[in-house]
């Protein structure tokens, strides 16, 4: 657990990265993905040209002998729950931040993208040994405050984030529809697949598998030291043969994941803890409003 000074330190350069990104267009891009997902209906005016064809109301039509269609009033405040993994795993990186430091700061863009467009955060820690903690979404800026506090307050135990429990949780215990972003590095996690569906079916989920670099691509050749997040320290000597038969396997994991969630009807995204992960959720967003906009 981090001293509160520590605590205090990283919030306030979160908060100060987290702005600089979410004015860059995250924020934009998250509003326009999920704006669809809480609407309803009000009432109807006449069709003009360039309206959305699919809000025509046809019984409407008929009975006035003109096309008429829905107008939409928003409901806004969608739950927007963040998953993070808190198991020992997640506390490894080589680069200038932890699997965790970075899904931090990834949960940090989301709980501020909900929060500048009046949706409702909410956050779940999963995973380890510790039970699992949920802070239900609320709305306002001290809900983000408290969540980083919670977030980077947390402790990583247990040497696995199995999915089962927070599955469960998902289906049978958060009663509204939400999207609920899942968090982790997967490659290490077990869960039933047919949990996940059922989870999927009732909620919209999103999965980003937060790896860093020496996990996708293999350590770099000479001697390289195991840190022992899951088991015990270890040093193996890496010549090519082995890392190509290493990031082989990774591949093929990644590949699993990728289907199982696929499968299950939730997006999958990889991000590095080095690469510029607000452009690639800008891309994933984009790639879901296209899918939308296509229906």
């Amino acid at each position: 657990m981090l001293e509160l000074k520590d605590l205090l330190r990283n919030l306030h350069l979160i908060q100060i990265r987290t702005r600089k990104k979410m004015q860059g267009g995250l924020a934009s891009s998250y509003r326009n993905v999920f704006r669809g997902q809480g609407l309803e209906f009000s009432e109807v005016r006449e069709y003009v040209e360039g309206d959305d064809i699919r809000l025509i109301d046809w019984n409407v039509s008929a009975r006035h002998r003109n096309l008429y269609v829905k107008q939409l009033m928003e409901e806004r405040e969608l739950n927007i729950i963040t998953a993070l993994q808190g198991s020992r795993t997640m506390d490894y990186g080589t680069t200038t931040r932890t699997k965790f430091h970075a899904a931090a700061e990834i949960a940090a863009l989301l709980i501020f993208s909900a929060l500048h467009t009046g949706d409702r955060p909410g956050l779940i820690v999963y995973g380890g040994d510790a039970p699992m903690e949920f802070v239900p979404p609320q709305k306002g800026n001290q809900q983000g405050f408290l969540l980083l506090k919670r977030i980077l307050a947390a402790r990583l135990v247990g040497h696995r984030g199995d999915l089962d429990e927070l599955l469960k949780f998902l289906t049978h215990g958060l009663k509204k529809r939400s999207v609920v972003f899942l968090v982790g590095d997967f490659i290490y996690s077990r869960w039933i697949p047919e949990q996940l569906e059922m989870a999927c079916r009732r909620h919209d989920v999103i999965a980003l598998g937060i790896l860093d670099p020496t996990e996708v691509d293999g350590p770099p050749g000479g001697v390289f030291v195991f840190d022992g997040v899951a088991s015990r320290n270890r040093v193996v000597a890496v010549n090519r043969r082995t890392r190509e038969r290493y990031t082989a396997g990774v591949r093929r994991r990644l590949e699993e994941v990728a289907a199982i969630f696929q499968k299950a009807g939730a997006d999958f995204l990889l991000l590095k803890t080095d690469s510029a992960y607000e452009t690639e959720l800008q891309q994933l967003f984009h790639r879901r409003l296209q899918i939308q906009t296509r229906v």
